[in-house]
C-alpha cells in the first residue's frame, strides 16, 4: 500500500467537501455542468488535464481552487504528460469542445456525498439516472467512462508540420499527445510550451531516435523535458517500434507506445509496453482515418494513431498526411457523440486503472464490503474511474461518495480501496 497515495485520496476528498457550486461549460462536450466554485483549468493538452484547476498533460504547475485544489505538472494526469497533482476538481476536456475551460464540476451528485471534479469529460446520456435502490453490490468499473470507446491521437518527433500547423490543431478543442525528439532544433520551439498551456501531453521520443538505446538515450530526452518544460513524463513511444524500448519503458514510463495495430479492449491483456497503434499511410484521406475509428468504436475499444507530420515542412515527416483531411477526420469523430478523444496519459490511466480496480481484492466486515486495488508503477496521481453498483453507498475514507445522475460513482483512484455500505 502506498502511503503517499492514501494521503493524497483523502486531501482530495476534503478538498472535494468544500467545493462550491457554480455552473460552467465542460470544454470536452461544450456540456454545462456544475462544479466546484471555478478553479481556472487551462490544459496543457487539448483543453485541460484531469483534475481540478489544473494544467493538461505535462502542464506546468498549476493550482486551481474551488472544486478541490490541484497542483499539476505533467503527463495528462490530473494535469498534464508526466506530472503530479493532488485533489479532485477541475473540467476536462475530451470528446469536441473549446481547447481551454473555466472553472469546476464535470459532475453533478445526487444522494449521499458531495460531488468531486473527476477531470474525466461528461459521457453521453440523459443525466437522469436515480441511484440504485438494490442489495448492496454488482461493483463494477465502467467501460471508457462511460462512453463507447476512445481514442487519441498522438505525433511523433517534433516535426516542423506539427509546428506550423498548431493552432489550427488546438483549434478542435481535443487533447493530443505530442512525443518530443529533444536532439532536434524544433524541440525547442515556444510551441510546445504553449501545447501544456493548452492543455495537451508532452511524452518522450528519446534524444537521437536510435534504435538502439541502453537508457541513456530516452533518460536524457526525459532529462531535456523536465528542464525546459518543468514536468515529468509519464508516456514514451518507441522510435521506430523499436523492441528495446520495451524494457526500459517499465522501469521508467506508465506507457509505451509501439508500432503495430490493433483495437485495445477494456481488461484485456495488451502489453502496455508496446501499446498498438495506427500509422495512416501518406496522403491518407479523412474517410480511411474514419474508418480506424467505426472499427474501435464498433468493438467498444481504444484506438490510438501515430501521426508524424502533415504535408510540407522542412524535415519531412515520415509518411504524411493533409492537414485538413486530418482536421476533418477529428471533427467526424467529434459528432459521433460517444467516443471519449483525450491523451494517451488521460485514455492510458483509465484503462489502467479499471485493470487494477478489477483484478484487485474484496473484503467483507459485517454488512461493509472493501474492495482494494494496486496501481502500477509510474502511475499518474489525481485519477478516478467511474463505478456502477446495484445498491448501497460508496465511500472513501469513510466520506460518502456522490451518485451522479448519469449513472456512476467516480472513485478516487489514489487512496487504493473504497467501500460499499448498505
Amino acid at each position: 500500500m502506498r502511503i503517499p497515495r492514501i494521503l493524497a485520496g483523502i486531501c482530495a476528498i476534503f478538498l472535494a467537501s468544500c467545493g462550491g457550486g457554480d455552473g460552467e461549460e465542460d470544454p470536452s462536450t461544450g456540456a454545462t455542468t456544475g462544479g466546484g466554485s471555478g478553479s481556472e483549468t487551462t490544459g496543457t493538452g487539448a483543453t485541460t488535464g484531469t483534475g481540478g484547476g489544473a494544467t493538461g498533460t505535462g502542464g506546468g504547475a498549476t493550482t486551481g481552487t474551488g472544486g478541490g485544489a490541484t497542483t499539476g505538472t505533467g503527463g495528462g494526469a490530473t494535469t498534464g504528460t508526466g506530472g503530479d497533482a493532488t485533489g479532485t476538481g477541475g473540467d476536462a476536456t475530451g470528446t469536441g469542445g473549446d481547447a481551454t475551460g473555466t472553472g469546476g464540476g464535470a459532475t453533478t451528485g445526487a444522494g449521499g456525498g458531495t460531488p468531486v471534479e473527476s477531470g474525466l469529460p461528461v459521457p453521453p446520456g440523459a443525466g437522469d439516472v436515480p441511484k440504485p435502490s438494490g442489495a448492496a453490490g454488482g461493483f463494477k468499473v465502467i467501460d471508457w467512462a462511460g462512453f463507447t470507446g476512445a481514442v487519441s491521437y498522438s505525433f511523433d518527433d517534433s516535426n516542423s508540420t506539427q509546428i506550423q500547423n498548431y493552432d489550427k490543431m488546438n483549434a478542435l478543442g481535443v487533447r493530443f499527445t505530442f512525443y518530443v525528439q529533444t536532439g532536434k532544433r524544433e524541440a525547442n520551439d515556444p510551441v510546445w510550451k504553449k501545447a501544456l498551456e493548452d492543455g495537451h501531453e508532452l511524452g518522450n521520443h528519446t534524444k537521437s531516435h536510435s534504435s538502439n538505446d541502453n537508457g541513456s538515450d530516452t533518460d536524457a530526452a526525459t532529462q531535456f523535458i523536465q528542464q525546459t518544460f518543468g514536468i515529468d513524463p509519464y508516456t514514451m513511444a518507441a522510435p521506430n517500434g523499436a523492441g528495446v524500448y520495451t524494457g526500459i519503458a517499465k522501469t521508467r514510463f506508465l506507457i509505451n507506445r509501439g508500432v503495430s495495430n490493433k483495437v485495445i479492449a477494456p481488461n484485456d491483456n495488451t502489453d502496455p509496453f508496446t501499446l498498438p497503434t495506427y500509422i495512416p499511410p501518406t496522403g491518407a484521406s479523412a474517410s480511411a482515418m474514419d474508418q480506424q475509428i467505426n472499427e474501435a468504436r464498433q468493438q467498444k475499444g481504444w484506438r490510438t494513431f501515430c501521426i508524424h507530420g502533415f504535408t510540407g515542412g522542412s524535415d519531412g515527416a515520415y509518411q504524411p498526411i493533409p492537414l485538413q483531411a486530418f482536421l476533418d477526420h477529428v471533427e467526424n469523430t467529434k459528432k459521433l457523440g460517444d467516443m471519449w478523444i483525450d491523451s494517451m496519459v488521460n485514455v492510458g490511466a483509465y484503462w489502467l486503472g479499471q485493470k487494477a480496480v478489477s483484478s484487485g481484492t474484496s473484503m467483507k466486515s459485517g454488512s461493509d464490503t472493501t474492495f482494494t486495488w494496486q496501481l502500477p508503477d509510474h502511475f499518474p496521481p489525481g485519477k478516478y474511474v467511474r463505478v456502477t453498483v446495484t445498491g448501497g453507498t460508496l465511500k472513501q475514507n469513510g466520506v460518502p461518495l456522490a451518485w451522479d445522475s448519469r449513472g456512476y460513482y467516480e472513485v478516487a483512484l489514489d487512496p487504493e480501496s473504497v467501500t460499499l455500505s448498505p
